[in-house]
C-alpha cells in the first residue's frame, strides 16, 4: 500500500492551515486566541513532520515532547480536521484522566461551534455522552484510559473500529491491558488511518517503553521529539534585567555540548536568549558549576529535555549513575551484530538456527563469535524465575579476562519453554566452548530455573550414553559439553560441605551480585555492547532492601548479566590472573598467532552448527575443526 501522493499531502496540509486560522482556543499565557495565528516553532515541525509520515505511508506517530508546548493542543485540533474531511470515519481522543477529557471534550465542542460557516467544516450532529457525530457521519469519541488498574481496564476501546486516534499523556497510563486492547481496535488497512501517542517522558514506564520500540520500527512508526527549544517565547531578551544574571556567562563545556547535539540531531540553533531561559528554569538559585553534579534534578531535566535520550529520567535511589552507562553506551555499545532465530521441534537434534533480521523473529544477538583459546561465562535468567514480571528468557553470554570481561552475545525472547531454553544454552555452550575454549554457565534456578537444568543434565546424560548417538554423531553434537563447567555454589560463609549447582537467588544475594556488578562497571571492567541491557540497567533502582525495576518493568537482562559476572569473578578470574590473562596480552597473543591464520581459515557461523553432517577421520583436520563447534570430532 502506497502512502499519500505529493499533491494529496500538499493539498491537506494547506487546507489543515486554513482550518487552523478559524479554530480558536482558551490559552494559558494569551486568553482566547486563533491557534492559527499564534503557533509555535515546535507545533510547525509536528504538523509537518506528521504529513512526511503519511506521505512515506506510516500511520503511527510517537511524540515525545518537553513540557508546555502546545503540541496537544495542535494533535486534537488535527484529529477534529481529519474527521471533518473525511466522511463516516470514526476516531477516538483518550486522555489520562476523567477530568481531562471533559474538559478538552468542551474545547473541542466550542472549536467546532466557532467555525465559520463558509468554511464548509461539517458542525456538530449527534452530541451524547460517548462522543460526537458529525454532519458527515464521522464520530469523535472520548475515552479516558486511567491512571490506576481497575476492573474495566481491559475494556477501552473494546468493541469500536478506529481508523483515527489521539493517546494523550500516556507517561501517566496505567493501563496496559487496556492499551494492548485499544491498539487491537485500530484500522491496518485505511490508507487515511493515522494514530498519534504523544506524552512528556516522567521516568521510565510503559511510555518509554513504547517509544523504544517504536524507535526501532521506522518502517511502521515516526518518532518526533520537541524539547523546550521549539517553543520562541521561551526565552529571554537581552533587554530584561534577568538577561545580565542568566544570559552573559559564556556557555559551559556540558552546554556547548548539548548545544551541539540539538543542532545536530534537530537543526535548531540554540540562542543566547533560550540559553539564559533554560538556566534560569534549572537554576533560578545560579548556583556555581563547581556546586552542580551532572545527574542534577532528573526531576527538572524531564519536564525541559534538550534531546529524546535526555527526556527519560530515573528519580528516586538510581542504582546505576548515568554517567557511568552514557560511557557504556559511547565507548563499547555496538550495533554491528550479527543475528539469529531457532528453528525448535521435538528433541533437542530438530534444533535450526537462522539468520533473520526480522525485529520480532530475533532472539539471539552475536557481537563476537568463539575465538580460539577463548574463555567465557554464560549467565542465565529464566522466564518468571527471580521475578514474576520477568515474561522474557535472557541469557548473556561474556568473554573472560583477567581485568574484566566483554559482551559478546546476548538471547532474549518470551516466547520459548524451560525444554527450548535449555536446548538455547546447549547450542551456546557447545559454540563458545569448542575448541580449547573453556566456558562456564550459571543458572538462576528459582521457578523455572531447576526445569531448565534437569533438561540439561537429561541432554548431556544423553549423549554420554551414546542414546540416539547416530542422529548426534551424524550433527556432530557428541561433545557438545566436552569443554563445559556447571556453576556450583557454596554459600561464602560455608567452610565445609553444603553447596548448590548453580545460583538460587535470595532478595540479599540479588543485592549482592548486583552491587558487585555496580562496581565493574563504574571501574569499566564489565564491558557492554548491547543497547538494550545497558537501556535496562537504566530502570534499576534501589527501594528499601531491594534493587530492581520499576513494577512493569522487564530487568531479566540485567540479572543474567549480574549472574555472568559473579561466576566471572568466583570461578574464572582468578585462573586467568595467574595465566596473566589481560585483555591487552590476550590481543598480543593473537597477534602473534600463527594458530590464528587456520582459525581464519575455518571460521564458522552459529546457523551451521547444527547443519554439518561430515565426518573427520584425519588427524590433519582433526587440527582444524577443534577451532570451532560444527564440525563433528573423529572416532
Amino acid at each position: 500500500m502506497a502512502g499519500w501522493t505529493k499533491r494529496k499531502r500538499t493539498t491537506v496540509e494547506r487546507a489543515f492551515y486554513q482550518f487552523l486560522g478559524h479554530c480558536f482556543i482558551n490559552s494559558k499565557d494569551l486568553g482566547r486566541v486563533c491557534l492559527g495565528e499564534v503557533l509555535y516553532d515546535g507545533q510547525r515541525r509536528f504538523i509537518a513532520q506528521v504529513f512526511d509520515a503519511l506521505e512515506e505511508d506510516i500511520h503511527e506517530v510517537y511524540v515525545l515532547k518537553s513540557r508546555q508546548l502546545g503540541i496537544s493542543t495542535i494533535v486534537r485540533a488535527l484529529t477534529v480536521f481529519l474527521l471533518g474531511i473525511h466522511h463516516g470515519v470514526k476516531g477516538a481522543l483518550v486522555f489520562d484522566t476523567d477530568a481531562n477529557k471533559n474538559q478538552f471534550r468542551l474545547e473541542i465542542e466550542m472549536m467546532i461551534q466557532d467555525l465559520p460557516k463558509p468554511l464548509k467544516f461539517p458542525f456538530i450532529d449527534k452530541n451524547n455522552r460517548g462522543g460526537l457525530t458529525l454532519e458527515n457521519q464521522s464520530q469523535i469519541l472520548f475515552m479516558s484510559a486511567g491512571i490506576r488498574k481497575s476492573k474495566t481496564s481491559g475494556q477501552l476501546g473494546r468493541s469500536v473500529g478506529l481508523s483515527i486516534a489521539h493517546c494523550s499523556e500516556l507517561c501517566s497510563w496505567d493501563n496496559d491491558e487496556g492499551l494492548e486492547a485499544f491498539r487491537n481496535s485500530l484500522s491496518d488497512q485505511n490508507p487515511d488511518r493515522l494514530y498519534i501517542y504523544e506524552s512528556t517522558a516522567r521516568g521510565y514506564n510503559q511510555w518509554w517503553v513504547m517509544y523504544k520500540a517504536a524507535l526501532a520500527d521506522p518502517t511502521h512508526c515516526k518518532c518526533i521529539f520537541l524539547g523546550w527549544w521549539s517553543k520562541e517565547s521561551q526565552r529571554i531578551d537581552r533587554s530584561h534585567i534577568d538577561f545580565s544574571m542568566y544570559g552573559e556567562r559564556p556557555p559551559s563545556e556540558r552546554e556547548i555540548a548539548k548545544i551541539k547535539a540539538v543542532k545536530e540531531l534537530y537543526s535548531h540553533e540554540v540562542t543566547p536568549e533560550q540559553l539564559a531561559w533554560i538556566r534560569r528554569k534549572m537554576d533560578p538559585s545560579l548556583r556555581s558549576d563547581a556546586e552542580k553534579t551532572e545527574d542534577d534534578d532528573p526531576l527538572k531535566m524531564q519536564e525541559q529535555p534538550w534531546t529524546a535520550e535526555e527526556a527519560f529520567q530515573q528519580t528516586g535511589s538510581v542504582f546505576f549513575a548515568s554517567q557511568e552507562l552514557t560511557d557504556q553506551t559511547n565507548k563499547f555499545v555496538s550495533q554491528k551484530y550479527k543475528t539469529y532465530m531457532y528453528g525448535r521441534g521435538q528433541e533437542f537434534t530438530d534444533v535450526r538456527i537462522y539468520p533473520t533480521t526480522v525485529p520480532r523473529q530475533i532472539e539471539l544477538k552475536v557481537w563476537e563469535e568463539p575465538d580460539v583459546d577463548g574463555t567465557y561465562v554464560m549467565g542465565v535468567d529464566p522466564a518468571f524465575g527471580e521475578n514474576e514480571n520477568n515474561a522474557r528468557s535472557a541469557i548473556e553470554v561474556f568473554r573472560c579476562y583477567a581485568d574484566g570481561l566483554d559482551q559478546v552475545a546476548e538471547y532474549a525472547y518470551p516466547l520459548i519453554n524451560t525444554r527450548q531454553l535449555a536446548w538455547v544454552i546447549a547450542s551456546l555452550l557447545g559454540w563458545y566452548g569448542g575448541g580449547n575454549n573453556e566456558v562456564r554457565y550459571i543458572l538462576e534456578l528459582n521457578g523455572p530455573g531447576t526445569a531448565v537444568f534437569n533438561e540439561l543434565r537429561s541432554l548431556k546424560f544423553q549423549i554420554d550414553n551414546a542414546y540416539n548417538f547416530k542422529e548426534y554423531e551424524d550433527r556432530g553434537l557428541q561433545d557438545i559439553f566436552r569443554n563445559v563447567r556447571t556453576y556450583i555454589y557454596t554459600r561464602p560463609d560455608s567452610l565445609g560441605a553444603g553447596f548448590n549447582y548453580h545460583f538460587v537467588t535470595t532478595t540479599r544475594q540479588k543485592v549482592t551480585i548486583l552491587e558487585r556488578m555496580r562496581d565493574f562497571v563504574a571501574n569499566g571492567s564489565a564491558r557492554f555492547r548491547s543497547l538494550d541491557t545497558v537501556d535496562e540497567m537504566k530502570l534499576i533502582k534501589r527501594e528499601g532492601d531491594s534493587i530492581g525495576a520499576p513494577s512493569g518493568m522487564k530487568d531479566d537482562r540485567v540479572l543474567a548479566a549480574a549472574l555472568g559476572i559473579h561466576c566471572w569473578e568466583e570461578r574464572v578470574r582468578r585462573q586467568l590472573i595467574s595465566g596473566r590473562r589481560t585483555r591487552e596480552a590476550e590481543v598480543a597473543k593473537k597477534r602473534a598467532s600463527v594458530v590464528d591464520q587456520a582459525a581464519l581459515f575455518n571460521k564458522n557461523t552459529l546457523s551451521s552448527f547444527f547443519d554439518q553432517k561430515q565426518k573427520v577421520r584425519t588427524n590433519q583436520l582433526l587440527l582444524l575443526s577443534r577451532n570451532s563447534w560444527r564440525q563433528p570430532r573423529g572416532r
